[in-house]
């Protein structure tokens, strides 16, 4: 596709959608509304038909890429379309937002705007109400310039869709280079069709910017050395964006891509380089979590009481279980969410209901590829094992901050697991294909595990909504998972130590090692 032809597609298709969504949208002048909508869409397409035929043009990719814009700006016009018909009678979902924070957030950039407030406001502690301001001046801008006559949400799930997706060319770009398309090919489809990815990226929220950004920057270290000045410009201009939408997000990716550079492109070089960078990594390690461990407390603190005063349930374990144990309880209860049993059985509206589903699904169908994964990375060959293996501690550590610093909370907790979802689609396409490739049982046995973890606290869940049988005491579930989740593994290990006993027996008989 040359110039010329990108050019006019990107202008047919943005004028075409721009009219969808103008006619969907706010009451307001049509052709102020057709005008932005279709310079942002036109733009969209035009970067996105770029990147994709930079990163091979091929057609999985454009697939890829096309499902990652659309499904989340098709997502988030229908669920503004239909919220305030079937939702909750609240006045976010009124206004069509699934979240308070997009809706407050939303409303205080058309307020900038209709104030007449300079952006730069968008940073004072009046507005503030994302924290950082960034996506606030960003939204006010949007406005101010392409719609002023009305307040068009619209327009931001288009920059967010936009971000997600050019972020997942990238991603994939990256990763086949370090990797192998395989690879890059089965993380983009996990980072793109994860639910919690497509929820949170079809809502004026901070992850859609995160997660593609994310994407940009991580090519923009495994390119550092071969596109040159296009991935380092990538990396500075990403890591730039991630500051003004959240600092906290950019200093925690900043890390494991200083990881990722560190092992990819210096350790190798020498032994100086590898126990000296290690050396620095360490220090740098028990600084943050010095000086991080106040504000983790304090958030802790007054996540875990917001939780235990919504559940009455989890007060309740931990005075069974000892208040010493209130912390590890909170953290197991936060990395559990969405639950998946309780998503089927809570009795809420049908939208509801249905986002519930979708978003337990989804963790509970990527849970057991990381528990693989982080069991198994070990094993990777010489030349991945090094970096797999720093990703993966980064990412558990990154799950058991998230469940701490929300304390369980079924929103908060997966939202900020959800903007490491690049870090997790790389780990868990790796599990799956090592699996795949070597006939590995042990992604069996820990999705046995997680079918007894579901099965006990479906019944659990179910006796408590439904009364439909006898309801076993949460601490006999939880010591009948421990066993039977023990059996499992405990029968692979002893099956894997036979194996490998018959092995060396073969050896030793026939002199030799066997060519497997």
């Amino acid at each position: 596709m040359n110039g010329r032809t990108r050019l006019f597609s990107a202008l047919g298709g943005g004028a075409v959608l721009g009219a969808v969504l103008t006619a969907l949208g706010p009451a307001g002048n049509f052709w102020i509304g057709w005008l932005s909508s279709t310079l942002l869409l036109s733009l969209s397409l035009w970067g996105l038909i770029f990147a994709w035929q930079k990163a091979g043009a091929g057609r999985t990719l454009a697939w890829m890429v096309a499902l990652a814009f659309f499904l989340r700006l098709g997502v988030g016009v229908l669920v503004m379309e239909l919220l305030p018909e079937y939702g909750y009678d609240t006045l976010t979902q009124n206004r069509g937002y699934l979240f308070y924070d997009a809706f407050r957030r939303d409303n205080q950039a058309w307020d900038i705007v209709k104030a007449q407030e300079p952006l730069l406001k968008s940073f004072a502690e009046e507005f503030k109400t994302d924290q950082y301001g960034g996506l606030l001046a960003t939204s006010a801008f949007v406005y101010r310039y392409l719609s002023p006559d009305v307040q068009r949400p619209f327009l931001i799930l288009i920059l967010g869709a936009f971000t997600t997706a050019l972020g997942t060319a990238f991603f994939w770009r990256g990763v086949r280079f370090r990797f192998n398309e395989r690879l890059a090919t089965l993380a983009g489809w996990i980072m793109v069709l994860y639910p919690d990815s497509i929820l949170f990226g079809s809502s004026q929220m901070r992850e859609p910017f995160l997660i593609g950004l994310t994407g940009i920057a991580l090519w923009g270290v495994l390119a550092y050395f071969k596109d040159k000045w296009a991935a380092r410009a990538g990396l500075v201009l990403s890591l730039a964006g991630m500051l003004l939408v959240s600092s906290r997000v950019a200093v925690a990716v900043a890390g494991v891509l200083v990881v990722w550079f560190w092992a990819e492109h210096l350790a190798p070089r020498s032994r100086a380089w590898a126990w000296g960078g290690a050396l620095a990594l360490l220090v740098g390690g028990v600084g943050v979590a010095y000086f991080g461990w106040d504000w983790l407390r304090d958030a802790f603190l007054w996540d875990a009481n917001r939780t235990e005063a919504a559940q009455g349930w989890v007060v309740k374990i931990i005075q069974e279980a000892g208040e010493q144990f209130r912390l590890p309880i909170l953290a197991a209860y936060g990395l559990a969410q969405p639950v998946l049993p309780a998503a089927i059985a809570d009795d809420a509206i049908l939208i509801w209901k249905v986002i519930a589903i979708f978003r337990a699904a989804g963790w509970y169908a990527l849970a057991p590829l990381l528990l693989y994964a982080f069991f198994t990375v070990w094993k990777a060959a010489p030349e991945e094992k090094r970096i797999l293996l720093w990703t993966a501690g980064f990412v558990l550590v990154w799950l058991l901050i998230s469940s701490i610093r929300a304390g369980g909370d079924l929103w908060d907790n997966p939202r900020y697991r959800v903007t490491f979802i690049p870090f997790m689609a790389l780990l868990a396409g790796w599990g799956v294909l090592r699996a795949w490739d070597r006939r590995d049982w042990w992604l069996v046995r820990w999705l046995l595990v997680e079918i007894i973890f579901l099965g006990y606290f479906t019944n659990w869940y179910f006796s408590r909504y439904f009364h439909l049988w006898k309801r076993l005491p949460f601490w006999q579930n939880v010591l009948m998972i421990s066993v039977l989740s023990a059996v499992v593994l405990g029968s692979g290990l002893l099956w894997d130590a036979g194996k490998g006993l018959y092995r060396r027996l073969r050896e030793k008989e026939h002199g030799h090692p066997r060519a497997d």
